[in-house]
């Protein structure tokens, strides 16, 4: 559904006043961004390192040792204007040239199914992580039934063991049970003036993949609890991954009683000012250990040019309300595409 017809008719004025501020946003030197490479001895327990390398958008890979697990990334970057107006699909030559070697990779987390990032999965999955299984919502599922290439046997939905604030859901084990992750119902903000575009739900297989942004619906958004295990099944590190910013309690995981604090929330800024309390609200609920935001950066410019924040969002404000709110001695970080983190306990 192309947002230039029908219903979307009338967002044409938004939408080409947004493209022509998609090249603006903050240039990354201006912004406290990391560069490189981090080491943070801090934070796991016992002696095994994990591995954090940020992707871009809501790209993340995390290692530790031979175990690996991925969250959906995202390279191709149409311009807005063609979000808004033209047909979209993705550039494999970026996903080739940006992603680093995932063909070890067992499982691919989604939150949601936008286009920013769902669109590459297929050929991710497909040519470059083609060991791994799509997690996802049944939306994020039947969205990439559409791809001729994926096994049905690979997209699992994982909506009917999802849990929520009060409720715990159902963990799920991959990497020889090395790594597993429990998904938690979460929400999105509008975009922008209180519009929510692409809402919805896919409820049936699709035939073919979307061309058009708005086909790529977002059905049920998710964020994720994500753990790494000592070979006993020992918690070494606990991650909370949210891939968009949403309202309290949407996304808050539940009480486990297992005295297992998370070490590193994932926070996503754009949309915030659409909400009251974000990121307060789930920093406050989780007091985590650390914190990195993605998503920041202006996903409308190829990645080949300059490095920008997203336009139309106050990265500085997000981030004195993190500071605002964290607990004393937790830190955060706003990493740039590419740069990967080790952390150990030594």
């Amino acid at each position: 559904m192309p947002i230039a017809g029908g219903a979307w008719g009338p967002l044409l004025p938004i939408v080409a006043s947004f493209a022509l501020l998609a090249g603006c946003g903050t240039p990354a030197r201006s912004l406290p961004t990391g560069g490189g490479a981090m080491e943070l001895h801090c934070c796991t327990r016992g002696e095994e390192a994990v591995t954090i390398q940020y992707l871009g958008v809501g790209g993340w890979l995390f290692r530790m040792g031979e175990a690996s697990l991925l969250t959906a990334p995202f390279f191709s970057n149409p311009g807005l204007l063609e979000v808004g107006v033209g047909r979209i699909s993705t550039d494999t030559a970026m996903v080739d040239r940006f992603l680093p070697p995932v063909e070890d990779v067992e499982a691919i987390l989604v939150g949601h199914g936008h286009y920013d990032h769902l669109m590459d999965v297929p050929y991710i999955a497909h040519r470059r992580a083609p060991n791994a299984r799509v997690y996802g919502s049944r939306t994020v599922v039947n969205l990439l039934r559409g791809s001729q290439d994926l096994e049905p046997a690979r997209l699992i939905s994982v909506e009917e063991r999802v849990g929520d604030h009060e409720t715990p859901g159902e963990w799920v084990y991959v990497a020889d049970g090395r790594i597993r992750f429990m998904a938690l119902r979460s929400g999105h903000a509008p975009h922008f003036m209180g519009i929510h575009l692409y809402r919805g739900q896919q409820e049936t297989p699709a035939s073919q993949l979307p061309t058009w942004a708005g086909e790529w619906l977002e059905g049920t958004p998710l964020a994720y609890l994500i753990d790494f295990l000592s070979p006993t099944g020992e918690v070494v590190y606990r991650v909370h991954y949210q891939d968009a910013a949403s309202a309290a309690p949407e996304g808050f995981p539940p009480e486990l009683g297992d005295g297992v604090e998370v070490d590193l929330a994932i926070l996503c800024p754009p949309g915030y000012e659409e909400l009251d309390d974000y990121p307060e609200g789930i920093l406050e609920r989780l007091r985590p250990g650390r914190v990195f935001l993605g998503h920041w950066e202006n996903f409308f410019r190829p990645r080949t040019e300059e490095l920008r924040s997203v336009p139309g969002t106050d990265l500085e404000k997000f981030i004195d309300r993190v500071e605002a709110v964290i607990p004393s001695g937790t830190e955060w970080s706003m990493l740039e595409p590419g740069l990967i983190v080790q952390v150990s306990g030594q």
